[in-house]
């Protein structure tokens, strides 16, 4: 996979910005969220573009986040209470959030684009509060992968991976290469 790709395979948006970090337990540590222009790039993947474009202070505020979310996610999988100032930097951002307003478009129902990139982060926020609070809680999942950190939400049950591609293919090469190298 390309090292600069966005991840967005985990079921939701507050779940996918703790992914512009890997290699929390499988080095090399690899930050997509670089610059002004990565974080525009992330959001705009996401359906998030603010109408302002992001600033210094706004990767900042992001990478700020998405550790805290990182944190939060992680705690609601191992069933523990979250450490640090986790839920007061979600309680910051999501105090951000402005509810989008409803328009028609071409005969679609379309929300506004936010505002402000700190606007977008407060509906990751918002977003990341009512899943963690509310039954989406109960389908959280950490990766059966030992070396990946990832968080998704499970809509199947059945999903043991974040991404098959990844995390499973790479789990199914070991259990092949484990089975040849076993004489029994």
């Amino acid at each position: 996979m390309d090292d600069d790709a966005f991840r967005l395979y985990y079921g939701a948006t507050w779940l996918n910005l703790p992914a512009t970090l890997t290699g929390r337990r499988r080095p090399p540590l690899i930050e997509r969220l670089t610059s002004p222009q990565r974080l525009a790039e992330w959001l705009a993947a996401v359906g998030l573009t603010p109408q302002e474009p992001p600033t210094d202070d706004d990767v900042t505020a992001a990478i700020e986040l998405r550790d805290a979310l990182y944190e939060m996610s992680r705690a609601a999988v191992e069933d523990r209470r979250p450490e640090g100032g986790a839920i007061r930097i979600l309680n910051i951002a999501a105090a951000q959030d402005s509810p989008p307003a409803l328009r028609i478009e071409r005969g679609e129902l379309v929300a506004s684009a936010p505002t402000t990139t700190a606007d977008a982060l407060g509906r990751i926020a918002r977003q990341a509060a009512e899943h963690l609070t509310g039954p989406e809680r109960a389908r959280l999942r950490a990766c059966a992968d030992a070396t990946c950190a990832g968080v998704y939400l499970d809509e199947s049950g059945r999903r043991r991976w974040c991404a098959d591609a990844t995390c499973g293919v790479r789990n199914r090469v070991r259990a092949h290469r484990a089975r040849q190298t076993d004489p029994g």
